[in-house]
């Protein structure tokens, strides 16, 4: 394996210079920069990147924390991100926080003990205190899909109680005024803004909100499932609003299994627009969010913090947009 002293010697350069070429801190001029590229390359040199972290305090590594790694939502997010942090040789260190404080704390502790550069987390359940705390500690931190306007400046989100006035509305407009929504865990701040947005468009149509109509689910699957029998024993409603696209999957099963058909006896619209909503039968009415723009947006916010060199705008805050597909038609 070649080492820092061949690359000086090959480039005919000291290795203080080969170091500045690698660590890009200081500037060198373009021919020396071009030699000593070129002797790494004949010699296949790779720098030792923890020896170079002891020096540079950075090590190349992005600590990244999601809800469920399994969710069809997070791909396209990390995806986003990893985009943006490979171009600039970054590496993801990535762990989950399952919309639990305890577990979201855990993650936040075991990547600053890693010595991430910086941390790009998408955490539901910490109080907002508590997210301060971490982002004050030194090392750069976005957070993602929750606004904490102490944060203003390292936070990427999308407005949820525009999204629960959108679908809401769009219901309302078809002619549905018992509509049921199921929201995900009353904790977690998505939950809190679509179902803000919901309540927000039933008020300004001059429908009281119903509590019977509203249910907690989980955002998976079998949550939207057993919240729609819950639903269906309880209560009657034309339209159902599902807090994402897999909370609406497992409703639509448990609507097909009592013979009532979407959209004929009852509209279903959900939220996200991962994959699953094209693909369903029939094919799902939802709230597109920007998934993987999002996670791009982060990644540029975290390196202008990195480097405290903002260079371009990032965008912060992004706004839904309705898919209109099958799952919908009007209230006769």
């Amino acid at each position: 394996m070649a080492t820092i002293q061949e690359v000086s010697r090959r480039a005919k350069v000291s290795m203080a210079t080969v170091s500045r070429v690698l660590n890009g801190n200081v500037p060198v001029s373009e021919t020396t920069r071009a030699r000593v590229l070129e002797a790494i390359e004949e010699l296949n040199y790779h720098p030792n990147t923890f020896a170079r972290g002891l020096v540079t305090n950075r090590l190349g590594g992005v600590g990244v924390i999601v809800n469920d790694l399994a969710s069809p939502f997070f791909g396209p997010m990390l995806s986003g991100i990893e985009r943006v942090m490979e171009a600039r040789g970054m590496h993801l260190m990535v762990s989950s926080g399952h919309a639990d404080a305890g577990a979201e704390r855990n993650a936040l502790e075991f990547l600053l003990r890693c010595r991430a550069d910086a941390l790009i987390v998408y955490i539901e359940a910490l109080c907002e205190a508590e997210v301060i705390d971490f982002a004050v500690r030194g090392t750069p931190l976005v957070l993602l899909g929750r606004r904490v306007a102490e944060l203003e400046g390292q936070t990427v989100y999308l407005d949820n109680v525009a999204g629960g006035r959108l679908v809401t509305e769009h219901l309302l407009e078809h002619g549905h005024h018992r509509i049921a929504h199921i929201a995900g865990s009353r904790a977690i701040y998505d939950s809190q803004a679509r179902l803000e947005g919901y309540q927000q468009a039933l008020t300004a149509a001059g429908i009281p909100v119903d509590d019977t109509l509203i249910m907690e689910g989980d955002f998976q699957e079998q949550g939207g499932y057993d919240a729609t029998k819950q639903l269906l024993a309880t209560t009657d409603f034309t339209a159902l609003f599902a807090s994402n696209d897999q909370m609406a999957a497992g409703a639509l099963n448990a609507l097909r299994e009592v013979g009532l058909r979407v959209p004929n006896d009852i509209s279903l619209v959900g939220y996200d627009d991962v994959l699953l909503a094209r693909y369903l039968y029939p094919s799902l009415t939802t709230v597109r969010q920007p998934i993987t723009e999002m996670g791009h947006a982060a990644a540029q916010l975290a390196l202008q913090l990195l480097d405290e060199t903002p260079t371009e705008e990032v965008t912060c805050r992004f706004e839904p947009t309705l898919i209109k597909r099958q799952s919908v038609a009007a209230n006769t």
